[in-house]
């Protein structure tokens, strides 16, 4: 990717100090990356810039701003985990669709569909169907 100009620099700097998310920025750049406008902006890179360099703690070790689909990491949007989450079928204790299924869907690994299931990822949802799994089965004794 291209070295960004100083006076781009400096915009960016300044739209994160305005609150801006790196990924928001990024995408109002198209010619760079999120990591190079977060290492522009905390100052690893162009030191020499000008501008407010941001604090690494500015979101105070947990960055809200950056939950679920406005992470540059977000595979699914909040509609796509919610329609997974809410699968669930009450009758018959088990989830309607295979995770595997819903990958396929929705262009996904199947391990995107589990992390969702077992409530590691969009945990900020708190949706009551992350973490559930079936209910243990008695088997019948045999005669």
């Amino acid at each position: 990717m291209p070295k960004p100009p100083a006076a781009l620099v400096v915009k960016w700097r300044e739209q994160a100090e305005e609150g801006y998310l790196y990924a928001e920025i990024a995408r109002m750049n198209p010619g760079y990356s999120v990591d190079q406008v977060r290492h522009y902006c905390l100052g690893h890179t162009g030191r020499d810039i000008p501008g407010p360099v941001q604090r690494i703690d500015r979101w105070y070790g947990s960055n809200v701003w950056l939950r679920g689909e406005n992470s540059p990491h977000a595979e699914l949007t909040e509609e796509e985990a919610t329609a997974v989450l809410d699968d669930w079928d009450e009758e018959t204790d088990r989830w309607g669709k295979s995770g595997a299924e819903w990958a396929r869907e929705l262009g996904v690994s199947p391990s995107t569909i589990y992390m969702l299931r077992r409530g590691e990822t969009w945990t900020f949802l708190d949706h009551k169907n992350q973490g559930r799994k079936p209910k243990k089965r008695r088997k019948a004794k045999k005669k």
